[in-house]
Formats: C-alpha cells, sequence, structure tokens
C-alpha cells in the first residue's frame, strides 16, 4: 500500500506539470527577415510570461517578460532587426542574461577556472555570424538550434547553441539532466575547434555573461550551491548552482539560472569526458551601447534596473587545456520562478521501498517466531497417563 501512494504522488507531479499554453513565433512582424528572433508567449493561469531568443545581433539573448495574463508584446522592426518592443501596459518583472563575448585565458598555474593573474583574450560575439538550424516551433515544443561563426579570418571554430522550452516539466535527455519546467528554457551551448592563441600553451575559454534584472540598481544578485538528493541523473555529480536575482531571493517569483558544475569534452557526453565548471563572483556593469538588451530595456527606470555580469570557466588541472580536445559543450537552464528540486524516480522508490521493506519484513518475522516459541514454552502441552 505505501509503495502504492508512492506512485501516486509521483505520477501526480508530472501530470500537474503542464501549466501553460506556450505560443511560439518566428520573427514576428517580420516573417521574411533572414535574421532569427524567437518569441515565445506563455500564458498561465494567473500570468503570462514573454520569452525572447534573440541572435539578431550576433551575441545570443534570453530575455524574459511578465505580465498580467494575456497581455500583448508587439515588435517592430528596422532593417531586420528589432527596433522596439510595446507593451500595452507596464511589466510586472523582466530579466535577461547575454553572452556576449568569450574569453580566451593562459591558464598558467592549471587550475582551471579563470583569474585575473592569467593572460587573456577577448572574443567579442557581436560579429558573429549565425546559422539557423533544425528548429520546431509548436504548441507542444519550442526548440531552437543555431551554429555561429566568427567573421574574423583569424579566428575559426563554431559556437554551437540549442534552447529548448517544454510547456511541461522534465529533465532534459543528455547529460546532466538539468530539470527544465514551462517556467525555464533549457540552453546547451558548445565551443567546437575554436582557434586558440599561438603564443598561448595553456589555453582554456570562459563564458561572459551580462545578465539585467528589474530591481534596484544598488542591490546584487546572488549564486549559492546546494547539494541534491543525489547522483542518478548525473553520476557523480551532487552540487547544483543557483544564480538568482534579489527579487528570486526574496521572494521566489524572480529570475533564475540553475546549472551543475560539470561540463563535457566531448560530443557524446559521458563521465569519462567530464571536466569542472566554475563561476566569478558578480561585478556591477552597464547595458551595452547598442544592442537587443539597450533597446529592449531603454523605456525602463534605470534606477530600477540591474545590470552585473561574471564569467563561467571551464576546466580540471590536468585535463590537457582546451586544445587536448577541441571542444567543450555546457548546459544551462534559465527562468522565472523557483528553481526546480530534483525528485526521486520512480525506479528509486521502488528501490528505496524495497531496501526499507525487507529489513522490515524480516525483523517481523523474527520477531513473531520468537513471541511464538515464548509462548509454547510457557504452556506446554499436557500429556495425559493411562491412570487418568
Amino acid at each position: 500500500m505505501h509503495l502504492h501512494s508512492l506512485l501516486i504522488v509521483f505520477l501526480l507531479s508530472f501530470a500537474c506539470g503542464q501549466d501553460r499554453r506556450i505560443t511560439p513565433v518566428l520573427n514576428p512582424g517580420c516573417e521574411n527577415c533572414s535574421t532569427t528572433l524567437v518569441y515565445i508567449k506563455a500564458d498561465g493561469s494567473q500570468d503570462t510570461v514573454h520569452q525572447l531568443w534573440d541572435f539578431t545581433r550576433g551575441a545570443p539573448t534570453i530575455i524574459y517578460l511578465i505580465t498580467k495574463q494575456s497581455t500583448p508584446l508587439n515588435i517592430s522592426w528596422v532593417d531586420e532587426l528589432p527596433d522596439k518592443f510595446v507593451l500595452p501596459e507596464k511589466p510586472v518583472y523582466s530579466f535577461a542574461a547575454s553572452i556576449d563575448k568569450l574569453q580566451e585565458y593562459n591558464d598558467i598555474e592549471n587550475n582551471g577556472h579563470i583569474d585575473n593573474k592569467s593572460p587573456q583574450r577577448e572574443l567579442p560575439l557581436r560579429h558573429v555570424w549565425w546559422r539557423r538550424g533544425e528548429h520546431q516551433l509548436s504548441g507542444k515544443e519550442a526548440m531552437l538550434h543555431m551554429r555561429g561563426h566568427f567573421e574574423e579570418r583569424r579566428q575559426r571554430g563554431v559556437l554551437d547553441m540549442k534552447l529548448d522550452l517544454l510547456p511541461f516539466k522534465d529533465y532534459a535527455v543528455d547529460l546532466p539532466h538539468l530539470i527544465h519546467t514551462a517556467n525555464s528554457t533549457l540552453v546547451d551551448i558548445s565551443l567546437v575547434n575554436l582557434t586558440s592563441s599561438e603564443d598561448y600553451n595553456a589555453s582554456r575559454f570562459a563564458i561572459h555573461f551580462l545578465m539585467v534584472s528589474t530591481d534596484d540598481r544598488s542591490d546584487s544578485m546572488t549564486y549559492s550551491m546546494r547539494k541534491s538528493l543525489d547522483d542518478e541523473h548525473t553520476p557523480g555529480v551532487f552540487e547544483i548552482f543557483e544564480i538568482k536575482t534579489p527579487k528570486s531571493s526574496r521572494s521566489d517569483d524572480g529570475g533564475f539560472l540553475q546549472f551543475r558544475p560539470v561540463c563535457y569534452t566531448e560530443p557524446e557526453r559521458s563521465v569519462s569526458s567530464s571536466t569542472n565548471a566554475y563561476i566569478t563572483n558578480f561585478t556591477r556593469t552597464s547595458l551595452p551601447y547598442a544592442g537587443t538588451l539597450r533597446d529592449f530595456y531603454r523605456t525602463f527606470d534605470g534606477n530600477n534596473l540591474l545590470v552585473q555580469d561574471m564569467y563561467i570557466s571551464f576546466g580540471l588541472p590536468g585535463d590537457g587545456f582546451y586544445r587536448q580536445h577541441n571542444y567543450t559543450s555546457w548546459s544551462f537552464t534559465i527562468g522565472y520562478g523557483v528553481p526546480p528540486v530534483e525528485s526521486f524516480s520512480l525506479f528509486v522508490i521502488i528501490i528505496i521501498s524495497i531496501g526499507l521493506g525487507v529489513p522490515v519484513l524480516l525483523a517481523l518475522s523474527g520477531i513473531t517466531y520468537v513471541l511464538v516459541r515464548r509462548c509454547k514454552q510457557r504452556n506446554p502441552p499436557e500429556r495425559f497417563t493411562d491412570d487418568e
């Protein structure tokens, strides 16, 4: 009976996960544009979450906008670039994350992570040319695969990005099997065959994030590490990192970015091809001089616009640096609301139930046997003689 109840709870938790109706559109208002901007309207029972996946100006940008239910967002274009984003009323909240550059660093001390002591070289993404690949935009899924190429001849290689939104809770197919929900998007990014500097003998690459939220600009985003229940979905990795906007830290209805501190050095992700991912502290900065972030937030109150940046770097002492495989892939989720928390799968629940149930049954059987023996010893059967 106990196992049956656990099974019901497990199934209900997934059945209740589909809580938004998504409507994804490619280049709304500019159907013939060759650039790529995906707009997703996710209607819930109490609000609407708008998402923008923007690749029109080189730097991949994800913008979240939370409004009252069914509020429309209109986009106007100039020369195949989004110019204005118009809402009929003030939004409830907004936040965004943009990858505006890669940072190559010479890891002389071979410690894996980026620091100020390492020689560094910037690779701005504003001139990266993005080619749209496989995509699926329907009420069941919004998925976009993009491949970016540097315009500079001396910089070769490919930036490969895949974004995926499902209107229900699920685990990602590939390692590290992150949880994504109707309120979050799963992002996979791969650095493929990038050209390393000739004068760097220990070259590694880091991703630079520019993060924005409609919080007080004197506040700060935070990140924390928590231990997961088990390593069933990501063998050997028990930690989960969560970056939260100030509102998310206070009330669980702001923005977040979630990832495990692991990346992979081969396309076929496995434990043997895994290495570490690190996060730096946040620093204050400002919106870029030009770009989608500037155009989107230019009408917002500057006093309530928090802009910070940080790096995610990859590597492990003794792993041969980037040139060992010329490949690094990493995944994260970005979303609104409470960051998802992993739960035990049905298989684990069954194993736990068996593991706990068998010893209990054996103990009860032993106790029953002892009690029966004692009762027999206290009340021996009466023997009758012939005289009786």
